[in-house]
């Protein structure tokens, strides 16, 4: 494992580019990538978009891994921001892992690197094979991109670029991690229609849920359930989990509308349970499940949890679990710097990140 790299802070005036490493989505919603364009801009930023027309499977692959080695080797960006998740990060992996090259310039020239969901997979290969720290936070469609003001503190936008400035532009401690008091239960109008300006639309937000009570102390890592259940497989890349503490959040499920089916829920968990993640896990945080928003729904999303890791030959293990943390696909959501000293304390109510996730 490299040794440990932390970005600088975001300075004012910075450059930040935006990538597609997984779904491809900029030339649909041209509309949503310019107001995210302008949420940075307008805050003084420099924003450069790298992102060439696909014509196929091996045309995509090729475009975002020149993509990413563009954006990685440009001495002039500061800050990478992914678009959005997608389903095909790992196509780029064989590539990335092989090319050495690459890590070294990554490590001579370390940069923020920030998104979610298929995401996922880049946070870990950084961390792997190049010792960067990197931030599971927004990316420019939908969270950026959406049709609001960011300077209304009432919106999820605002508390979006909030707390991924928070996490990539300040050098203090990033603290106690924020709680919205409400958040979108349904996707954003551009996701079905490009053209709407529509807002989302709020509820009250669930409250922090201790599932397990305890005190833990560790360093985060982890990312969107089903993908981690997908990467804990490829050896060059899995990291250490003893003394954890974990992170996951899940996807929405097969249309816009549903939270990722109870039945993937449970076997990505039980497969991060049979390569053992949780032996020696400090703690576990679980993001606010897409779809699941009834009283009901939770109860059982939570059920879950509780049933594999609070009940039968995992029921000794002590480590504190917290649920409904505003992370991943939910709006809005925290940013969340990888590797960085965290605590839970459920006496306290809390969980918080005791470092800077910069330099």
């Amino acid at each position: 494992m490299p040794s440990p790299i932390i970005p600088k802070a975001l300075e004012p005036g910075a450059t930040i580019a935006f990538i597609s490493p997984s779904a491809r989505l900029n030339d649909e919603l041209p509309a949503v990538m310019a107001r995210a364009t302008d949420v940075l801009s307008n805050r003084g930023y420099q924003v450069r978009t790298f992102f060439n027309k696909d014509t196929g499977i091996q045309s995509s692959i090729n475009n975002r891994l020149s993509e990413l080695r563009a954006a990685f080797s440009d001495a002039t960006i500061s800050a990478i921001i992914c678009t959005i998740g997608g389903p095909s990060f790992t196509e780029l992996l064989p590539a990335l892992i092989a090319d050495t090259e690459l890590h070294a310039i990554i490590r001579a020239n370390p940069k923020i690197v920030v998104g979610f969901s298929d995401i996922t997979g880049l946070h870990w290969f950084l961390h792997a094979l190049t010792g960067l720290r990197t931030f599971y936070g927004p990316g420019a469609i939908p969270e950026l991109g959406e049709a609001n003001s960011a300077d209304d503190e009432s919106t999820p936008l605002a508390f979006c670029v909030k707390h991924l400035f928070r996490a990539i532009a300040s050098p203090e401690p990033l603290g106690e991690i924020a709680r919205s008091p409400t958040y979108a239960p349904k996707l954003t109008a551009f996701a079905t229609n490009p053209d709407s300006l529509e807002p989302p639309e709020l509820s009250k937000a669930h409250p922090w849920t201790w599932l397990r009570p305890g005190k833990a102390q560790g360093r985060l890592f982890g990312g969107c359930l089903t993908v981690v259940a997908r990467l804990n497989g490829i050896s060059p890349i899995v990291p250490q989990w003893r003394g954890r503490i974990v992170f996951l959040e899940t996807a929405m499920g097969d249309d816009e509308f549903s939270g990722n089916p109870l039945g993937r829920v449970r076997a990505a968990l039980a497969d991060l349970i049979a390569q053992g993640v949780f032996e020696e896990a400090a703690g576990l945080v679980v993001g606010r499940p897409f779809g699941y928003d009834s009283k009901e729904a939770q109860d059982s999303y939570a059920g879950v949890i509780t049933g594999l890791l609070c009940e039968g030959r995992l029921a000794e293990k002590k480590f504190p679990i917290l649920f409904n943390v505003d992370i991943g696909h939910t709006t809005p959501l925290v940013t969340l710097p990888y590797d960085a000293l965290a605590v839970l304390d459920s006496e306290k109510d809390l969980f918080s990140v005791l470092e800077s996730g910069v330099a």
